[in-house]
């Protein structure tokens, strides 16, 4: 982590403080600007990150007739180690492309699982309330494995 980024992290936290209500990223993006916490070097960037946003945006809405994606991504890990998200239309898939697109789902709900039982059990700590996790879950006592 570079310190300018670890700069940012910390003038970030302290601008926001102790927030205890739910903001939408606009209301977050507008404290940032009212105290104009942006860097010239974050701002020179930001055109390309928009761009990229607006792609992903629109690789989103595009559904077939069944509501189905037309676009499926996935990280991928390149040659020089850094992973990367990659794109590609499910018209141009080989049956490789459907086994990829699967296990990296299925990663990511295992991601999700553990995420989920986390929060769980750190409400269960902080505030000893149990909320209900789906059927067979071990991490939920209060319900039958």
């Amino acid at each position: 982590m570079t310190t300018a980024v670890a700069t940012d992290r910390a003038r970030f936290q302290e601008l926001m403080g102790n927030a205890d209500a739910w903001n939408s990223i606009d209301k977050l993006v507008e404290l940032c600007d009212e105290a104009d916490f942006w860097s010239e070097e974050f701002t020179e960037g930001a055109l390309a990150s928009a761009k990229k946003s607006q792609v992903r945006r629109l690789i989103r809405t595009l559904k077939d007739d069944e509501s189905w994606p037309l676009w499926a991504n996935v990280e991928t890990t390149g040659e020089d180690g850094k992973t990367e998200r990659t794109y590609k239309q499910e018209l141009m898939f080989d049956s490789n492309d459907y086994r990829q697109v699967v296990d990296y789902h299925n990663e990511r709900s295992a991601h999700h699982s553990k995420m989920r039982d986390g929060y769980a059990a750190r409400c269960k700590r902080r505030f000893d309330i149990q909320i209900p996790l789906p059927f067979g879950n071990p991490a939920d006592p209060q319900k039958p494995r």
